[in-house]
């Protein structure tokens, strides 16, 4: 879809609407999943080039399409502007569409009869309780893996009774509360004959003063603070005029439609403080519906560049750990970075007795040397890399992360010959790629071998949940940022090498690894040569036994998100 247009946002209702109906037809089952992902990208691409044209549907009930079509292209559009708000990546966005399309995929009948409050009978009661397993059985008509999608629709109808209970109940999976957000709100705002919806602000502020969920809240103020005051597609009262909001011009000015006539379009640009109805209504005007959104009185949104993450990924390849550098040459590289500055005054604290923060970036430098100092300066750019990404479990990864850290700090603290920080790098880069390439199966799990056959380590994504099928792209990315670490083709070998092969560098990886398995997963079991592995790093570290290592544990104060 490379420019889009009115036709391309109509087909997306008729898509929506004709993918709700194969669930009547096996013949179209196998059809219905890659149906789904084409429907998830149209649904991302639109909201990215035309989003006044999206956010007005939430003001607009398609009077030819039905109750449910219009709930599930309400529920996708908010999920949308959630995830845009959010800075989430195509991937989350779409995955979570797709989980959207698939909330009513078999019921659509049921909630039409619902929404009209009349009574299921006990064959549809026992469909409708069970919609979304066999939602679930339809994907996988097309023989593909649909274990997230199945893992956030088993979570869904218990997230959002959470959401809204007192006391406080937890909820971990933020891609599942997301979803239940987008589901909530889009069951209050969809117009009904009884005329007992609500406008999307009423909607979003209910939910926000009723749930205790702190990520729930702040994805609501992303929400709001994304839409504006004035939703596309509401009715605005000007000057004793009814008319249309559209959006806002090149001036910042709003933009206003009067679609009273058949034939022809009355344009208004103002600017002053506007009265608006953004309630949900039933409308036939394909103008209104579709056209009048791809036009150029509104102002085309801005593409968003990030800039930081780009800076940040500059400084890395530029900062070289094998490099001689001066003082004036590390200065001049971090001379606008004031915040990577503020984080190394406190990364330099174990290198003086005090354990004092550095004054300034020329104090961080003579306090660590300049030996030392790369590796300081990467790591602190690394953390900044990572903490910037945004993700819907970024909490935890962030709190997974700091817990390999301090047991690999744990681990190496009898060595005085290796620099620490010099390890530590190629675990920030493999998470940073684990969040930028493998962002949709990213989660809380630790995953380690059921039967234990293989004499390859297992992968280190596998501490964050994920399985890589592409082990070269990973390689590629960890071998370009940080090839001249090395410890980073370490890393590497510990996960793609057999045990016979493993240099000490690697199987300190291996070791590292087993000791987050018996942290996170205590009843993992660990094969022989593994425990051979790992008695015989911790005897190259200066430790005395196993269980003298084990017994510093506690001292760490490890915590998972949960």
């Amino acid at each position: 879809m490379d420019n889009p247009c009115a036709q391309d946002l109509a087909s997306l209702f008729d898509k929506t609407h004709q993918v709700l109906r194969f669930y009547h037809n096996k013949n179209q089952w196998p059809k219905i999943y890659p149906l789904l992902c084409q429907l998830a990208e149209q649904y991302y691409t639109l909201y990215q080039t035309h989003p006044n044209a999206m956010q007005a549907q939430l003001c607009l009930y398609v009077d030819s399409h039905g109750y449910t079509t219009n709930l599930v292209v309400n529920q996708c559009v908010i999920i949308c502007a959630l995830c845009h708000s959010l800075s989430y990546d195509s991937k989350i966005t779409q995955l979570l569409i797709c989980v959207c399309l698939t909330n009513y995929l078999c019921v659509q009948t049921q909630t039409n009869k619902l929404a009209l409050r009349q009574p299921l009978n006990l064959q549809e009661k026992k469909q409708w309780q069970s919609r979304h397993q066999l939602a679930v059985k339809l994907l996988q008509a097309a023989n593909i893996p649909t274990a997230h999608i199945a893992g956030i629709l088993s979570r869904l109808n218990k997230y959002k009774q959470a959401l809204l209970s007192t006391p406080k109940i937890m909820l971990y999976d933020g891609p599942t509360t997301l979803v239940a957000l987008a589901n909530v709100i889009a069951m209050n705002i969809t117009y009904r004959t009884q005329n007992d919806h609500v406008d999307i602000y009423k909607a979003i502020a209910d939910i926000y003063i009723r749930t205790p969920n702190l990520f729930a809240q702040h994805a609501l103020k992303a929400l709001i603070a994304h839409i504006g005051p004035y939703l596309p597609g509401a009715l605005i009262q000007y000057h004793d005029q009814q008319l249309t909001y559209v959006g806002k011009d090149s001036r910042q000015r709003h933009v206003l439609i009067a679609l009273s006539e058949q034939q022809k379009a009355k344009w208004y640009s103002v600017k002053a403080r506007l009265e608006s109805n953004s309630k949900q209504r039933p409308s036939i005007d394909k103008r209104l519906l579709f056209s009048v959104w791809f036009t150029d009185h509104i102002a085309s949104p801005v593409k968003v560049i990030d800039a930081e993450k780009q800076q940040l990924l500059l400084l890395i390849s530029q900062v070289k750990i094998q490099k001689e550098y001066s003082y004036s040459a590390l200065a001049k590289l971090l001379s606008h970075r004031h915040t990577t500055i503020e984080l190394l005054r406190e990364a330099v604290r174990p290198y003086n007795k005090e354990h004092l923060a550095g004054k300034d970036l020329r104090h961080c430098l003579s306090m660590v040397g300049l030996y030392n100092a790369p590796a300081i300066i990467q790591q602190v750019l690394f953390e900044q890399l990572v903490n910037h990404q945004a993700h819907p479990l970024m909490q935890h990864v962030q709190l997974r992360l700091q817990a390999i850290i301090r047991l690999l700090d744990l681990l190496v603290s009898h060595d005085k010959h290796s620099q620490f920080e010099l390890l530590a790098l190629p675990i920030y880069g493999y998470v940073s790629y684990l969040i930028e390439h493998c962002s949709t199966t990213l989660s809380r799990k630790v995953l380690y071998e059921k039967q234990l056959k293989s004499d390859v380590s297992m992968p280190f994504s596998w501490l964050f949940g994920v399985t890589i099928d592409d082990s070269e792209h990973l390689t590629a990315y960890l071998l370009e940022l940080l090839g001249d670490n090395p410890w980073t083709q370490a890393l590497l070998d510990a996960e793609q090498q057999q045990k016979q092969l493993l240099s000490t560098q690697a199987q300190l990886w291996v070791a590292i690894k087993l000791v987050v398995i018996k942290v996170f997963q205590p009843n993992a079991q660990q094969s022989r040569w593994q425990t051979d592995t790992f008695e015989q790093v911790l005897k190259r570290l200066e430790w005395q036994s196993s269980k003298q290592f084990y017994s510093q544990l506690p001292s760490l104060g490890l915590c998972s998100s949960v």
